[in-house]
Order: C-alpha cells, then structure tokens, then sequence
C-alpha cells in the first residue's frame, strides 16, 4: 500500500475582481434567497420573476462567486416549488420557462470569469477529458440531425452549462466553501425530506396538485391510486436522488467533528432516508446502498477492486434486508396509516428491490434503451446533436420526441457519437480514480462526500434534468481534481539565529575550564 499521506493545502488563485471572502458568504446567500423566494410569491408572472431574479444573480456571481455558489443549491432546490406556486405553473415543461435559465446564467457568469482571468493550475488528464466533452458538446449543437439549431442550443442547457461547474470547482472552491456545501446539501435535503413527506401522508397542496393535473404527470403514480411525493423538485426522478446525495452528505459529515449532538445527526439522516425510502423509486435506493458501501471501503483504504466488491456487497444487503421486511408484512398498520399510502409504496419498494429483473420492474427497459443508445454510437458515430436526448427535443423538433435513454453511456452514444463514447468512458474512469485517490488520502467528510455522490449518481452525471444536483457533481469534482493536482508547499528549513561556532570550536558551560570541557 502507499503511503498515504495528507494532501497539501494549496491555496487556489482567484481571478482579477472576483471576491472569494467565505466570512460574509453564508448570510449573503441565505438573504438574497430568502429574497428570491419572497419576491417569486409576488411577482405575478415566472417572466417578472426571472427578469428581477436573473440581473440580481449575475452580479452577485461577477462581484461574489463564493456567495453565488453558496445561494445556488438553495435556489436549484426550492426552483421548482417557486415554478408551482407563481402563476403559470401548468406551463412547467421546457417551453421557455425563464426561470429555469437563472441557475445555468450564474454557472455561465462565473464561467466566463475563469476564462477571462486566465488561470488555472496545471492541466490533469480527467480535466484534459472533460474539455475535450465540451468542445465536442459545443460543436455538436450544430448538428442538423437534431432537427433545429434550437434543439441544439437548448440542449446546452442541459449538458453542456452544468459541466462547466467542474472549472468552476476548480478554480473558486476551497476546502471551508465545500465543506459549507455539504452541510447545505444536508439541511436541504431534510428540509425537502420533510416537505415530501408532508405530501405523501397529509395530501399534496394545491399548487403541487394542480401541477400534477396539468402535466399529467403519470409516472408518479404507483397503484391503488397512490401518487408518490416529489418534495420542492420538478420531478420525483429529481427529488429521489436528491435525497440520495443528502443521505451521502450526512453520512460523510459524520466522519467529522461537529457542534451537532449525534442523535440530532443521526435523526436527520433517518428522516432524509425515510423520505427516500417511501419516494418508492428502486434506482435511487440501490445507488445509495453502492454508496454508502463505497465510503465504508475507502475509508478503511481498501484497494479498488476490493470498494467495487463492497459497494456491491451493500446491494446484496439491501436486496436481503428488503426481502426480510416482506417476510415480516412489510406493511404500515392500519392504524398508523389509515390510508393505505405507506403500506403500497413499501410493497411497490420491496417487490422492485427482491425481483429487480421482475416484470414489475423497469430495470429492464432502462438497460434495454441503454443497450440501443450505445448501438447508435456506431451506426450514427458522428451522433444525433446534443440536443437530441433532451428536454429540448420535445419542444423543437417537428415529431416532438427526445431520443433519451435514461442513462449516460446510451445518451453520449446518441447525441455525441462515437466520439462522445469514448469520451464519457475516459471521464467516467478518470473521474472515480480522482474520488478514490481523494478519499483514502483524506479520509474525512470531504473526501467521503465525494466518492460518495459519484457512486450515488452513478450514469446520471451528464443528466440535465438533475437541475439541483448535477452541476453539484461537477463542481465536486472539479475541486477534487484541483486538490490532487495542486502543487506541493514547500517549507523553509527553520532559521537558527543562534552564533554559529567555528569547527575546532567547543561550548563551555559558565566557569568551566577548556581542559575540563575537553578542548
């Protein structure tokens, strides 16, 4: 084994005019999203709303990145709540909503910082990879098998502005604002835990039942007239792996000192895995379980092949822990819930998890469109557009059909070609070499964290639809790689200012003789 030892503290240059002071951060980006959200409620219209809220976070991003990153998982979290409760709500899928561009507008702002600050610390190959996926993205917006440069442009949005916050991640964080990021990640993940399972057991509010109407939205239904929860998300695909990454994020922070008493923490994480657990959705259940397996290796320094083993290990447990809770009844009382709601969705989570293959399951459609979207990558290599596999699809092409597979390596084979393959490949395996390498070497909650959320979100990085957490995973990731990479402090040998004495030179004590002290 190595020797590990702690990575050095680096400090990470900042560009010309931007200021990174951490102290004032916090209360500014809690006011200014208190203030967003305030003003969301009387704004009237989504088109008020963005052209008060999209010059107020460009500013704050070109004046504060520190404070923009820090207001940004706020706002990522409560964007689609503040969608449901200002008029206009039934238009919530992507036919230009503006308020969807006030998050990837600040990406871009502090973007376009880094460029022209023109620094940046020395190039790794995973950061090599991911510009290589950008400058293919770009070009691939032109492609004129996508149906229309707007399906082009539109697809950006969705795949290309979120990887820019692996730059981002490289040159503002440090490690107090990623720390602080975690422990918001945390707190909004059991907030909107709480608000989820408010939905599901006391009734959904009007303005998510109306949303619900409008969309149609069938694929929360789970059976016997259940509708799951999807918390203050766009989506309940949404809001399921958010809650995974805040259960990795409070599981992370366990591993370090806090003013938290540990029941408080331990409660908080089982509220957040509770809301998960009854979100009912086997994917986001069985990544979480990889992760938390995943962390418990690295953090013993286990060697790579033994952390595959023991993520999967955790997926066996799970499978065998689901099929003991069904055994048991598996079901909530009748007094507990009177409705019937807990008890079908911990029927439809357990018959997922025992029989994921089952004909019940939608494991096997995924890998099948997965398996296609791969195959596309060889019968279309110069692919199908960046757009093409987005929300974007739906709203510009003539047919109004996206060519999404539901996960990565299918998605890079459509809409990037064969090309785009082979790039997802080589940043997917640098990528978990770069968390790897971070955790054993550090072994604390940031490290932790950040394995973590990687094998939480495993095949939905490059998931746009992820509004609130898939920016998170490349800002992560970019701080990681800095910090491998990050030049070592050299020390100065310490200066003795003491009198230096000649060579045939001996020290004697006070009234001892030269003969005596041996010179």
């Amino acid at each position: 084994m190595k020797n590990w030892q702690a990575l050095p503290e680096t400090p990470l240059p900042t560009p010309r005019g931007a200021r990174t002071r951490g102290g004032s951060a916090i209360g500014t980006s809690v006011g200014v999203a208190l203030a967003l959200l305030a003003l969301s409620l009387f704004s009237g219209t989504h088109l008020i709303f963005a052209m008060i809220a999209i010059p107020v976070v460009i500013a704050m991003a070109w004046s504060n990145p520190v404070a923009a990153l820090g207001i940004l998982p706020v706002w990522m979290m409560v964007m689609g709540l503040v969608r449901r409760v200002t008029p206009g709500h039934g238009n919530s899928t992507f036919s230009g909503d503006p308020v969807l561009i006030i998050g990837p507008m600040a990406l871009m702002i502090l973007w376009l910082l880094i460029l022209s600050s023109r620094q940046g610390g020395p190039m790794s190959s995973l950061a090599r990879w991911v510009m290589f996926f950008n400058i293919v993205a770009v070009l691939e917006a032109f492609n004129p098998a996508q149906g229309s440069l707007l399906t082009g442009i539109g697809g950006l949005l969705f795949l290309f502005i979120p990887t820019t916050a692996f730059w981002i991640g490289r040159q503002f964080a440090d490690e107090a604002l990623i720390l602080r990021l975690i422990w918001t990640v945390a707190i909004l993940g059991l907030l909107a835990a709480i608000y989820g399972l408010f939905q599901q057991f006391s009734g959904f509010p009007s303005w998510d039942q109306s949303y619900i109407n409008s969309r149609a939205y069938t694929a929360l239904q789970v059976g016997n007239g259940v509708t799951r929860a999807f918390g203050t998300f766009s989506s309940g695909q949404e809001y399921a792996v958010f809650l995974s990454t805040a259960t990795v994020a409070w599981l992370a922070l366990l591993y370090r000192s806090t003013r938290w008493p540990l029941l408080l923490h331990l409660g908080g994480l089982s509220v957040v895995v509770v809301a998960l657990w009854y979100e009912s959705q086997r994917t986001s259940v069985f990544l979480t379980a990889l992760a938390i397996g995943v962390m418990g290796a690295a953090r013993l320094r286990l060697r790579p092949i033994n952390v595959v083993f023991a993520g999967v290990a955790s997926i066996v447990a799970l499978i065998f822990l689901a099929g003991a809770l069904g055994g048991g009844g598996g079901g909530s009382s009748s007094l507990a819930d009177p409705s019937g709601v807990g008890q079908t969705l911990n029927h439809h989570q357990i018959n997922g998890i025992t029989n994921p293959t089952g004909k019940n399951s939608s494991l096997n459609g995924h890998l099948k469109t997965t398996r296609i979207g791969i195959k596309a990558a060889f019968f279309h290599p110069l692919g199908r557009g960046v757009g093409s596999v987005t929300l974007a699809a739906s709203r510009f092409t003539k047919n109004n059909r996206s060519h999404g597979t539901e996960f990565d390596p299918g998605n890079m084979g459509v809409a990037l070609g064969l090309p785009g393959l082979i790039i997802y490949l080589c940043i997917l395996g640098f990528a978990l070499q770069t968390a790897y390498r971070l955790a054993v070497r550090r072994r604390d909650g940031i490290g932790l964290f950040v394995i973590g959320i990687l094998a939480a979100t495993l095949f939905q990085w490059f998931n746009g639809d992820l509004y609130s957490v898939c920016w998170l995973i490349w800002l992560f990731l970019g701080f990681a790689d800095r910090l491998l990479n990050a030049p070592a402090v050299t020390k100065e040998p310490p200066v003795n200012d003491a009198p230096v004495a000649p060579a045939n030179f001996a020290w004697r004590r006070p009234g001892e003789s030269r003969r005596s002290s041996g010179y």
